[in-house]
């Protein structure tokens, strides 16, 4: 039993391992996102520059956002599934999990704020476009409010 159970730490720290390149990837695909939005400069009409930087800037917070998420998740994973004696001192005390309900509390709270993040990026861009705003781009903030009262429902039965 014991065997299977160091096995088992192996194979969920592997993940977290996996989780925590894909947010270095997306780090580093935030970074190049960034650099890229000031290559508007070099264009000529000031109202389309500002507005490409603008629907760029949002984009790239929305990737460092995400980014955050699977870092988030991969240290829940280490701290749940590893040696949290370790890691555990040296965090913040918002990040020092316990349960697996915690770590879905933290990572709902992230995924909120991207989502309305790349809700407003998407909205800034259609706006830009000029498309109309109709009833189905009130689809994702409909969402975003189920999510964040079942937050709040389960933050209130958690006290």
């Amino acid at each position: 039993m014991k065997n299977i159970t160091s096995l088992l730490k192996i194979i969920i720290a592997f993940i977290a391992w996996l989780v925590f390149a894909a947010g270095i990837v997306l780090t580093i695909i935030g970074v190049y996102e960034f650099v890229m939005v000031f290559s508007h400069f070099s264009e000529g009409l000031h109202h389309t520059t500002t507005s490409l930087m603008i629907i760029g800037l949002l984009h790239t917070i929305d990737l460092f956002l995400v980014a955050i998420v699977f870092f988030v998740m991969a240290l829940g994973f280490f701290i749940l599934f590893t040696n949290p004696e370790v890691i555990m001192p040296v965090l913040p005390e918002w990040l020092r999990i316990k349960n697996f309900t915690e770590l879905k509390i933290i990572l709902w709270e992230a995924i909120l704020t991207t989502l309305v993040v790349s809700w407003l990026a998407g909205l800034v861009e259609r706006k830009i476009r000029g498309d109309a705003i109709d009833l189905q781009s009130l689809i994702v903030p409909g969402a975003i409010l189920i999510i964040a009262m079942s937050l709040f429902f389960l933050k209130k039965r958690e006290k």
